[in-house]
């Protein structure tokens, strides 16, 4: 599973705004083991790359909000226009919203290098939109209860398998939760929200790899789908007022 780095940038950037983490603390905590990361089109240049920085006090002369959005088709809630910015974050599945910046990363792996992956952030001038709030203990109601409704519905199905031989993946799968990069201080319902959204997510996208998952026949299948669509919704949702805690 791709590693999401809109939601530690937006929740960073939100407690920098607060006074709480200094900007290097961001850029460092988001970096992490990648190659240092850089933003297009936010100079004066098209062509020029800037450092993760720049974007940062973009922001904060902006003045309001940074927020994480994970739009999808059929759910571009708090997703501002143009047009450019919503089709680069819908094709992505992940964005970082300012007041006029928002920002769209391209990550490039190079396994089975050991070379350290390599993230561009294409800048957009955007309109301002309605933010999308979602309250944690909300999300947190909305994942429990689809929790239980996906995993009984697979069980009458009896399509709740995953692929044969993803014994390690699994495992790394359940552990995705343990350690996420949130800043210090951050409010603690909160981070138990972002650790397990990530875990169910690492399992969902486990889940994809085998799209039967046991089913038998055509029925199985959609059966399954449908059993995890509401699942999948419901962690999206966590992810984004996890990380968005701080971006009142």
């Amino acid at each position: 599973m791709r590693r999401l780095r809109s939601g530690p940038l937006a929740a960073w950037t939100a407690a920098w705004l607060a006074g709480t983490v200094g900007s290097d603390d961001v850029v460092r905590a988001i970096v992490a083991a990648d190659t240092p990361h850089q933003v297009g089109g936010l100079g004066t240049v098209d062509a020029e790359l800037v450092p993760l920085a720049d974007v940062l006090t973009a922001w904060r002369r902006a003045g309001g909000p940074v927020r994480l959005v994970l739009p999808v088709a059929g759910d571009v809630r708090g997703l501002p226009g143009p047009a450019g910015f919503r089709n680069a974050a819908l094709e992505t599945g992940e964005a970082v919203c300012g007041t006029r910046v928002g920002i769209v990363p391209t990550v490039v792996e190079f396994a089975p290098s050991s070379a350290p992956p390599s993230v561009l952030w294409q800048a957009f001038d955007v309109a301002d939109a309605p933010a999308d709030f979602i309250a944690v203990a909300d999300a947190q109601y909305d994942l429990t209860t689809a929790i239980r409704e996906s995993a009984s519905a697979l069980s009458a199905a009896d399509v709740a398998g995953l692929p044969a031989g993803v014994a390690d993946a699994l495992h790394d799968a359940r552990r995705s939760g343990e350690h996420v990069n949130l800043p210090p201080g951050f409010p603690a319902r909160a981070v138990a929200l972002v650790a397990q959204a990530e875990r169910l997510q690492a399992m969902l996208s486990l889940a994809a790899q085998d799209p039967t998952g046991g089913a038998i026949d055509r029925a199985g299948v959609t059966a399954r789908i449908d059993a995890l669509r509401p699942l999948a919704t419901a962690v999206r949702r966590a992810r984004l007022a996890g990380y968005n805690a701080l971006a009142v």
